[in-house]
């Protein structure tokens, strides 16, 4: 099994990223509008905000790391199979209000953070 990554360091991402950092501004669920998070939130991980991945059965997505979501909860046991993200383990995430897959939530002995879908989150 090949687990396919691309990961990009682009300096106009964090620009962006800086910019749309105030507190008032809301990332939201693109089906129901459920807040799931704030723009401040958007972290670093293996050097990238942006990565995009394959999994094992092909489909591609493209996620941004956040620290924290409030707006999404773990619908799964943990896993390690598979994972992104070496020595993490992963849950799958959904809105906590319509239920729609958002991503993935990371965790490890010392860190967790969420990999959100970014077409199923709308941005300020």
């Amino acid at each position: 099994m090949v687990v396919v990554c691309k990961e990009s360091i682009d300096l106009s991402t964090d620009k962006k990223t800086d910019t749309l950092s105030k507190e008032e501004e809301i990332i939201v669920c693109a089906f129901c509008n459920n807040h799931i998070t704030k723009p401040s939130k958007q972290i670093i991980v293996n050097n990238s905000f942006h990565h995009a991945f394959a999994n094992p059965h092909g489909y591609v997505f493209e996620i941004g790391c956040f620290s924290d979501a409030k707006g999404c909860r773990s619908s799964s046991m943990a896993s390690y199979e598979f994972s992104w993200f070496i020595g993490f383990s992963w849950k799958i995430g959904v809105c906590s209000y319509c239920s729609t897959q958002l991503g993935w939530i990371f965790s490890s002995e010392s860190n967790k953070f969420f990999g959100l879908i970014l077409e199923k989150l709308i941005f300020p």
